[in-house]
């Protein structure tokens, strides 16, 4: 890569875009459990999801999920007299392709093969735990092309790198110093951060991305991944050309 193309892409990066607030994950939950609906809600609030609505009947499921359209909907499988939450979920998944994932308290063999017809997204046994409920959301998320474009769309480009390689927001923010400052102690004093703390996050980063230089990092985020989310928010926001333009490729 030329001297002109990487100050093309730090610039790229580096500019001051004021990009619009992520969109957020939309969840529906569905329990006929009050308290378990409510501490469903105060762990999505905290990790940063929006409740789409909360329902207690198979009836009222289907028809918040037609009109509101969540990207996922947590459902508790037994839902008290009538329809309970695997025919809600056919439905829901069917006539509208929206992801699943059961919370329930019942995993017997013939409750399970009923579920599975559905295909969800994931299973959480109750009683629930956060860090199963965050893991088992995340993968469903992940798993699920459309949902990963909404919630970074709008985001920036630090936080689609952050997304896509998982990375840590002190890993972030080092990347994002280094891409600036491709000296270690430039970046650790525009940081204030120790040299061996960044080199240290430096190691994870290269972990992260399979990458081992500054030069395959650089390219990676060009032409990888996160190339095309950034890609689309250049075009929306800027007049450069493709990422693929750049790397010399």
């Amino acid at each position: 890569m030329t001297s002109a193309q990487l100050h093309i892409v730090e610039c790229i990066l580096f500019d001051d875009y004021h990009y619009s607030r992520m969109s957020k994950t939309s969840i529906l939950i569905v329990d006929d459990d009050r308290t378990t609906a409510s501490v469903m809600q105060l762990h999505l609030d905290n990790f940063g999801y929006h409740i789409a609505g909360i329902a207690s009947s198979a009836k009222e499921a289907i028809n918040i999920a037609r009109d509101l359209k969540p990207d996922l909907v947590l459902m508790d499988i037994r839902l008290g007299e009538g329809a309970d939450g695997i025919d809600a979920a056919l439905a829901i998944s069917k006539h509208m392709n929206i992801p699943i994932v059961f919370v329930t308290a019942h995993s017997d063999s013939k409750t399970l093969r009923r579920a599975k017809i559905v295909n969800p997204a994931g299973f959480i046994n109750k009683p629930l735990r956060e860090s199963d409920l965050k893991t088992t959301i995340e993968f469903a998320i992940n798993q699920n092309p459309k949902i990963v474009d909404k919630s970074l769309k709008g985001a920036s480009i630090k936080r689609i790198l952050e997304e896509t390689y998982k990375l840590t927001p002190a890993e972030a923010k080092v990347l994002s110093m280094l891409l600036k400052y491709p000296e270690l102690h430039s970046t650790a004093n525009a940081l204030n951060l120790a040299l061996s703390t960044v080199r240290t996050h430096l190691k994870h980063i290269y972990r992260k991305t399979n990458t081992n230089s500054k030069l395959m990092l650089l390219r990676e985020i060009a032409s990888g991944p996160a190339a095309k989310l950034i890609n689309k928010q250049l075009n929306e926001n800027t007049n450069f050309k493709n990422w693929t333009d750049l790397t010399g490729s």
